[in-house]
């Protein structure tokens, strides 16, 4: 089956939400991908991602053209269902003003192939949620100008017509609600056993209600489910490291009996870090949500685990995880972007991108390389940018190397560059075992590197860090076309070796490199100079 088209994006303003005042708004853009939000306690950043989950009634309202909106913008209030979790709708409100609370979407066509808009584009569109209701009214903007609605709103298709007239497509606008109607929220607590029969904690099933879950998913009638069950166990046999796994339901469905290479265990036996595995991805294997929401990723995991369960994770979501962390090593490792949360005063705080430091150094001392070195990481990969870091991270699975290396992104362009000698000798010094691995960006097989990334190299000789300089262009240019094709679809194809994916129609984003590296084999890689590096490090 082919690939559905790459969604129009969006950009979210938050105003007079919880701890975000209209004086200091969160602002973040969901893309595909993996989005970080990293902050210390209370500095806001469980809020803003329950804000999807909260909500979510009213995107799941906007994702189809319904009398709703167009009610709404002609200024009646439209009630929606705060979620669950919700107790008093006066919670949700910024408790620093009276005023009412804002969100504003702001669409940004998506690249290759996104769904299309009409002339005149859709901007934006402003929902106000009065003080103290779980009500909205609305209003669209094109070209930054509210869309006039005296004369009566109508549709034809996904085209707002006021007065019978068309004035613009909300194809865009319909899509990216309907990604947001369609989330999965994993709270900071997960566990299997310890939960109430019948209880849900937030949107997935835990304690006895899981395991009965779990017989449906995997002994039921829907053969779907069944094949969730089957790929699920095959991915925690893989980063485990398990020779042999089998996930069965106990006769009396309080617990699970796990056969990991032929010796039999009850869950508790086995620890909370694989407890969380199997209830997390199993809940995400049924509902296949358009973005994970999931809090504090990294608990009860250890190190070695914690980027996997990421990725293991993200590869169950059409769209992509936005994960809450303390761990801003764990955010520059795995996320597309990054966004730092901040208390400024009390129940006020803030968003801002995280700026990005040249100095590898100062990478090394986020992640703590000396603690990780103790728990059995013995080298530092450095990769070219962080869309590599999950590439790569694939590719070490296949040789079983991925919990022993450190991979950290070298900045792109910002670092392949002369004079960094200074960064990569602080490495040194922290740790002896570094290597490197970067494109070539070569247009041929006879081209020369470009002066900034033969100085790169260079810098890495005199400082003793192996670096290996990819024969073909890119990365992406070493993915193979069955794996292209399982992830992409049929319409797309692998890359030439020097050939630029800029160049390709379609195209897939650089970000999703990782998925498609997922569904690679060794005798993919065998037989390139990027499987005999992999072999090596």
């Amino acid at each position: 089956m082919d690939a559905e088209p790459t969604p129009t994006q969006v950009d979210i303003t938050f105003k007079n939400y919880r701890c975000f005042p209209d004086s200091r708004p969160a602002r973040i853009s969901l893309r595909n991908g993996l989005t970080a939000l990293v902050g210390v306690n209370n500095s806001g950043k469980s809020s803003l991602l329950k804000f999807f989950y909260e909500f979510r009634s009213l995107f799941q309202m906007l994702s189809a053209p319904t009398g709703n909106l167009t009610n709404a913008l002609e200024g009646e209030r439209q009630g929606f269902s705060l979620g669950p979790s919700v107790f008093d709708k006066e919670e949700v409100f910024c408790n620093l003003n009276g005023r009412d609370l804002q969100l504003e979407l702001r669409l940004v066509p998506g690249k290759g192939g996104g769904v299309p808009l009409a002339l005149p584009a859709l901007s934006s569109m402003v929902i106000t949620v009065p003080r103290g209701t779980d009500t909205w009214v609305a209003e669209l903007r094109v070209g930054g100008k509210p869309i006039e609605v005296g004369r009566g709103l109508g549709y034809s298709g996904t085209e707002l017509l006021v007065g019978g007239e068309s004035v613009a497509d909300l194809a865009g606008l319909f899509h990216v609600c309907k990604a947001l109607g369609q989330t999965l929220y994993v709270g900071p607590f997960r566990n299997a056993i310890n939960i109430g029969v019948n209880e849900d904690y937030f949107d997935i099933q835990v304690g006895q209600a899981f395991i009965k879950q779990w017989r449906q998913l995997k002994t039921g009638k829907v053969k779907r489910h069944n094949e969730a069950a089957y790929r699920l166990t095959e991915d925690i046999k893989g980063i485990f490291r398990f020779g042999d796994l089998e996930i069965n339901p106990s006769p009396d469905d309080t617990t699970l009996q796990v056969f990991v290479n032929g010796r039999s265990y009850k869950l508790p036996e086995l620890g909370s870090g694989m407890t969380q595995f199997i209830v997390v991805l199993a809940n995400a294997a049924v509902r296949q949500p358009s973005y994970i929401l999931i809090d504090e990723p990294e608990l009860n995991l250890h190190p070695s685990l914690q980027l996997d369960f990421l990725t293991t994770l993200a590869s169950y979501a059409r769209e992509g995880i936005i994960f809450g962390t303390h761990s801003i090593g764990l955010a520059r490792a795995a996320a597309d972007r990054v966004y730092s949360l901040r208390s400024v005063a009390e129940g006020e705080s803030e968003v801002s991108e995280l700026e990005q430091t040249a100095r590898l150094s100062e990478f090394l001392g986020e992640l703590s390389f000396s603690g990780y070195r103790e728990l059995g990481f013995n080298k530092v990969l450095l990769v070219e940018g962080v869309t590599d870091v999950k590439t790569v991270q694939q590719f070490l699975r296949l040789h079983k190397k991925d919990h022993q290396i450190v991979i950290l992104p070298a900045g792109g362009s910002q670092m392949i560059v002369e004079g960094r000698e200074a960064e990569l000798e602080e490495i040194k010094r922290i740790s002896d075992s570094v290597c490197a691995l970067i494109d070539s960006e070569r247009e041929g097989p006879d081209a020369v590197l470009d002066p900034p990334r033969a100085s790169f190299v260079e810098a890495c000789a005199k400082a003793k860090i192996s670096c290996h300089v990819l024969q073909r262009r890119a990365i992406e240019n070493y993915l193979s076309d069955e794996a292209v094709k399982r992830v992409k679809g049929s319409k797309y194809r692998a890359l030439e070796p020097y050939e630029s994916l800029k160049d390709v129609s379609p195209a897939w984003s650089k970000a999703e490199n990782w998925r498609i590296a997922r569904e690679m084999t060794l005798d993919d890689l065998n037989g390139t100079d990027l499987g005999e590096f992999i072999a090596s490090v």
